[in-house]
């Protein structure tokens, strides 16, 4: 097994992924403004024809509404599930974390062994409690979708 560094080493920050990761989350807030944006309105126009409509339409929309939600929420949390316990595996392997294979936005201290391997199974944890929310999630989209 190779020594430990010392103290002060750093796994140093990917400025191409910083940039990628800024990117992608300007667009994601935009996205999120526009879908907000857009169910506010389709909300009020609901809620001003509710009284003349069928409710029962309505309350079918709302429900594949909220089943999707749940779907892509499930899909998130299961894709994220995934990536964290590939990095537990990674950082237990090399038994330091970062990995050497991630890329990272800032500098990171490497944090070895036994230090490391208490963050690999908060990672393991974290990732199984995800994988369960995954799991509810897109049950209680399958149920929305069949009381609907």
């Amino acid at each position: 097994m190779a020594q430990p560094g010392n103290n002060g080493e750093f796994h140093r920050a990917d400025p191409a992924y910083r940039r990628q990761m800024q990117v992608w989350l300007a667009i994601t807030v935009v996205l999120g403004v526009i879908l907000l944006v857009g169910l506010q309105w389709w909300l009020r126009k609901i809620s001003a024809s509710a009284g003349t409509g069928d409710l029962y339409f309505y309350q079918a929309w709302l429900h594949r509404l909220l089943a999707g939600l749940c779907l892509v929420l499930g899909a998130a949390s299961a894709g994220f599930a995934q990536w964290l316990y590939r990095m537990a595996l990674a950082s237990s392997s090399e038994r330091r974390w970062p990995p050497n294979s991630m890329r990272t936005s800032a500098d990171v201290r490497i944090r070895y062994l036994t230090s490391a391997d208490s963050l690999v199974s908060q990672l393991k944890a974290t990732a199984i409690a995800l994988g369960v929310l995954a799991v509810s999630l897109c049950a209680w989209a399958v149920w929305l979708f069949w009381a609907a």
